[in-house]
């Protein structure tokens, strides 16, 4: 129903899990790449996400986030996670548009892609 609170709790669930993401790489000590946890406690994004059960819901608006940010595509978390380019002060910067588009509910849309290489990362992603 539209008005008996289901949408709400949800979204605050999903703040409340952005926020733990956020949390776990907080640090960049706490950070990695290419594992999802390392064998010292590290967890790259997508380990965090799944660290506090988020994957699912977490996994458009950090995308959508990857690309505002960066003005870049990508077809998943791991290859932002893991380019050579990617510094934990980017991630960080990531994870915070994510949840503010998040409190938001209303997100800006993503940079356009333009020319025949944006076209031809849609057809694989």
């Amino acid at each position: 129903m539209p008005f008996d609170g289901t949408v709400y709790e949800g979204r605050v669930r999903s703040l409340d899990k952005m926020d733990k993401v956020i949390d776990l790489l907080s640090d960049e000590r706490r950070w990695c790449r290419k594992q999802l946890r390392s064998p010292d406690g590290r967890y790259c994004i997508a380990g965090a996400m799944m660290a506090v059960d988020a994957s699912s819901e977490l996994r458009k608006p950090i995308l959508l986030a990857v690309e505002q940010v960066t003005g870049h595509h990508y077809c998943s978390i791991e290859t932002f996670n893991d380019n050579q380019l990617t510094t934990h002060a980017l991630v960080l910067k990531v994870l915070g548009r994510a949840h503010e588009n998040m409190l938001a509910d209303t997100p800006p849309a993503p940079r356009p892609r333009v020319g025949a290489w944006g076209r031809l990362f849609q057809a694989f992603c």
